[in-house]
């Protein structure tokens, strides 16, 4: 900057004129090149937000299918369990007539088919909602959602509704309708080809009139050699009222909003999610934007050209612009809308906004650098008048100027010229590159920067030349390893030619720690919940409508849905002590003496009743050991290592808890023989969320147990440490401080164990 100023002093000695017209350029190629850079940063953070805003309601939505299919297939396990509960699928005389229709084309017929019985029920031809339905009826009252009986029509495989609450558009149940083994386009019907196959389908599916996340079974003869029907249950798709609503309230920009739309088949074009829900179901494939264009078709089309992205990859989104003037207003105005194709629904989501609602911004910006234009001209005017003793003033005015502007950025900005020349440096940019403004400015970025992978970034930038340009590196510190990111933005010079490149830069790695552990909770706490929050429903809703249930099928329900609501129990008081750490609170204890050695062998008995495959050895001192203590917690911090230890030893083998009076303290130690952490591991074990197996395959859990334990035991003024070996197996230890008084009994004394 001081050479700078120092350029514009000089020039204000030279002569008058010349000093006038060289004042008068610079100002105008500056402010024109800042207008062009703010605009273009504003249009780019705008299309940043709505691109991001486009995949976040892509990952609900796809959050929302896994979780649905999911539930699904847990339902049609029950729905399979009740159908076998009432004996095997046969046939019976007389015959029945059906008036069948096709599902997709409508075309209708008459038939004859025998009576299809599930055991000794006959669902009859019920098509009334007032009258239940047996069977089918009877499971949706366990698991909700729709659920059908298929009667196989002919050997083409033809599926007919026999049985179903499955509603046609009147309002009555859908008997009578088929899914046909070929559809209208002549290709082999995905659902029925599988179960005709003697396989189970799941996934999307059309049903009657609507799409359903689905889950399909096959219904076998007696005799395991034909397939003679299929069972379904499913969930309508577009009935996800959570999803919906929150899709329904985002705000994109200042009055931007999201959208759904069909990307196929017989809802191609049609809104499946409307600003407030005011045109949901509306055919839109034909609206034509202020120029005649149909925008609505070429944002369906774009997004169809989009491929599925894998789980991990990064979603694509494209962006279409077109004008579009809605009834209240006089004048059409620009749209930017970004587009993201959902294929497992046929959801085309939009996300847009108006440009017009940037123009305040970009109004006052340029009333701004107009200001400063102006001032300039003045200065300049001035310069003429008062001339060389003024010029010194004048000169210095306009270096404070932009002296203030680098000031108020907030940011790490980095200017450098087509040469690799540092032109100017924020504040903050000095102080990360550890230099002063008077020393950097001139000279060549790779004598200026420090940092390698920063030196080659810059140098690619400057080689590219690209517009705009995004990038991360590391920055090594004391404290460990920070994650910088720039933005690079090219400055074009009036005439077109390249000046340089701005980067800006700030410190995200808060936020991307922040978003990978967001990330894993959503996804560990979503399935750890779900799933045995789904088999507890089950399992309870066989138990209360089945009565006459065999007593070893009753025990083993019972005893499953034991098991898996201390699950959730562990899970939300772990969730609950969590919340208590992250709001500073401490946990609360309640002490009182208690005898270790008698929370030792109830942790055991917990262990046994956990696993029948692990023995477990319990080895403590023949005396009492009695400490003021929260037993409670204590025992919480015990059942989350020896569940740790039975999940992480799953082909059995001895447990051992040993407890030892030592010199500091009492020692608790648990020993498994299960798959062992190497060091790396074992250094992370008490992070939050973190689990030492995290591949597909791991066992279940959310990650908070070991980090809840240390919290407990440093509650108590105790420590825990983890000794471990790949292969070898785990040993955890505690360690609670003796009272003032030293230990409670003599030490040495006889161990005790069984």
């Amino acid at each position: 900057m001081m050479k700078f100023g120092l350029k514009i002093t000089w020039m204000a000695i030279l002569p008058i004129l010349l000093t006038t017209l060289v004042a008068t350029a610079t100002a105008l190629y500056h402010k024109s090149s800042l207008e062009q850079f703010f605009v273009q940063e504003i249009d780019r953070q705008a299309r940043s937000e709505a691109r991001k805003i486009t995949r976040n309601v892509y990952l609900m939505c796809r959050s929302t299918q896994e979780a649905l299919q999911q539930t699904v297939n847990r339902n049609l396990q029950v729905a399979r369990h009740i159908v076998k509960s009432h004996g095997s699928v046969n046939f019976r005389e007389p015959n029945v007539k059906w008036q069948v229709r096709n599902q997709y084309d409508g075309s209708q017929q008459e038939i004859s088919l025998p009576r299809l019985y599930i055991g000794s029920i006959w669902p009859g031809q019920n098509e009334d909602f007032g009258q239940p339905t047996p069977v089918v009826d009877d499971i949706q009252n366990l698991v909700g959602g729709t659920v059908t009986l298929f009667q196989r029509m002919n050997p083409r495989g033809d599926m007919l509704r026999v049985a179903t609450n499955v509603a046609e558009t009147d309002g009555t149940r859908a008997i009578g309708t088929y899914i046909p083994a070929v559809t209208p386009e002549g290709d082999a019907d995905p659902v029925v080809s599988a179960i005709l196959k003697g396989n189970s389908y799941q996934g999307r599916a059309y049903v009657v009139n609507a799409w359903h996340v689905t889950a399909y079974l096959p219904l076998w003869d007696g005799d395991r050699k034909n397939v003679v029907g299929a069972l379904y249950v499913g969930v309508r798709q577009d009935n996800l009222e959570s999803l919906r609503k929150g899709i329904a309230d985002i705000v994109v920009g200042k009055s931007g909003y999201v959208y759904v739309l069909g990307g196929r088949g017989g809802h191609r074009g049609h809104y499946i999610i409307s600003q407030n829900g005011s045109r949901d179901g509306e055919d839109i494939w034909d609206s034509i934007d202020a120029d005649g264009r149909y925008f609505i078709r070429e944002i369906i089309e774009q997004a169809l050209r989009q491929a599925n992205p894998p789980t991990g990859s990064p979603i694509p989104v494209e962006f279409v612009n077109y004008r579009w003037k809605n009834p209240d207003e006089d004048e059409p105005r620009k749209k930017v809308v970004a587009v993201a194709y959902f294929e497992p629904w046929d959801w085309v989501i939009g996300a847009g906004y108006y440009e017009s609602d940037l123009m305040d911004s970009q109004y006052r910006l340029q009333a701004e650098i107009n200001n400063m234009g102006y001032w300039t001209g003045l200065t300049a005017a001035v310069m003429v008048l008062l001339a060389v003793p003024v010029g010194y003033m004048v000169a210095g005015g306009i270096r404070n100027r932009i002296d203030s502007v680098l000031t108020s950025v907030e940011e790490i900005l980095i200017v450098v010229d087509n040469h690799g020349r540092i032109m100017l440096l924020s504040d903050p940019a000095a102080d990360f590159l550890g230099v002063t403004p008077r020393h950097a400015v001139k000279r060549s970025f790779d004598q200026v920067v420090p940092y390698e992978q920063l030196r080659r970034k810059i140098e690619e930038c400057l080689h590219d030349r690209k517009v705009s340009h995004r990038f991360d590196f590391d920055v090594p510190t004391r404290k460990g390893t920070r994650i910088m990111e720039a933005r690079a933005s090219s400055i074009q010079a009036r005439v077109g030619g390249f000046a340089g490149m701005i980067f800006i830069i700030h410190d995200v790695t808060g936020e991307r720690e922040v978003d990978r552990l967001k990330s894993e909770f959503i996804c560990t706490a979503a399935h750890e919940l779900s799933t045995p929050l789904a088999s507890i429903i089950g399992y309870s809703e066989l138990l209360l409508e089945n009565r006459d249930l065999p007593e070893e099928t009753f025990r083993e329900a019972a005893t499953f849905i034991n098991k898996k609501a201390w699950s959730l129990s562990r899970i939300v008081n772990d969730l609950l002590d969590l919340t208590r750490i992250e709001l500073g609170r401490e946990i609360p204890l309640e002490k009182h003496p208690c005898d270790l050695n008698d929370i030792l062998h109830e942790a055991a008995a917990f262990g046994r009743n956990l696993s029948r495959r692990h023995q477990f050895e319990v080895d403590v001192p023949q005396e009492p050991v009695v400490l003021d203590c929260d037993r409670d917690k204590l025992e919480q911090a015990l059942e989350n290592i020896v569940g740790n230890a039975i999940k992480y030893s799953p082909e059995g083998g001895r447990i051992r808890i040993v407890g030892a009076p030592k010199v500091d303290g009492y020692q608790i130690m648990v020993e498994d023989e299960g798959i062992g952490m190497n060091a790396s591991e074992v250094n992370h074990i008490f992070d939050k969320f973190y689990r030492a197996d995290s591949s597909t395959t791991a066992v279940e859990g959310t990650g908070l147990g070991m980090s809840i334990v240390q919290h407990i035991v440093q509650e108590h003024q105790g420590r825990v440490w983890v000794e471990s070996r790949p292969a070898k197996g785990t040993r955890v230890y505690i360690e609670l401080p003796w009272p003032d008084g030293g230990a409670p009994f003599a030490r040495g004394g006889e161990q005790r164990g069984n």
